[in-house]
């Protein structure tokens, strides 16, 4: 019977020592499960604040974007209101001189729909004549004037345009 207890004895002490074993292998094992679980807890947290940082810089830049176009319509609005009276009293002239809207389109490099468009929106034309018909210009002297007059027609369409 001693040697029943003392094999129990030996048996309760080697179990024992299985189980620290065990359970200090258990309690490495629960501190590196805390330890990874705590990284990734921490590495999203960090990647969770960098996406918001994305979309708040995103949308920052999306206000910005549409602030400048908004800017830039209202300027091309401004410009094209200013110019486009001038264009339709040129246009306007041109069809006092009995040229038809297709002619006025080719002499003027604007779509036929553009001219009509621009006269449609043009102030009534008084019925008095446009210009005063003088005499006939030597062709010599219209050779000379014609340059100068369609170049400085250009410098008035560019500060109209600027």
């Amino acid at each position: 019977m001693g040697e029943t207890t003392n094999d129990a004895v030996t048996a309760r002490e080697t179990a024992r020592k299985r189980l620290l074993a065990l359970n200090a292998d258990r309690a490495a094992r629960d501190a590196r499960i805390e330890a990874a679980a705590a990284k990734v807890i921490t590495t999203a947290g960090k990647l969770t604040d960098a996406t918001a940082a994305a979309d708040s810089a995103r949308a920052d830049a999306r206000t910005g974007y549409e602030a400048a176009l908004t800017r830039i319509d209202a300027t091309c609005a401004a410009a094209v209101s200013k110019a486009e009276p001038a264009v339709a009293a040129g246009l306007v002239e041109l069809t006092a001189e009995k040229l038809s809207p297709a002619d006025v389109a080719a002499l003027t490099d604007l779509p036929v729909a553009e001219v009509k468009r621009l006269l449609k929106s043009a102030p009534a034309a008084s019925s008095a004549p446009a210009a005063t018909v003088a005499a006939p210009v030597p062709a010599a002297t219209a050779a000379a004037v014609l340059p100068v007059a369609v170049d400085s027609g250009r410098a008035d369409a560019a500060a109209l345009a600027g």
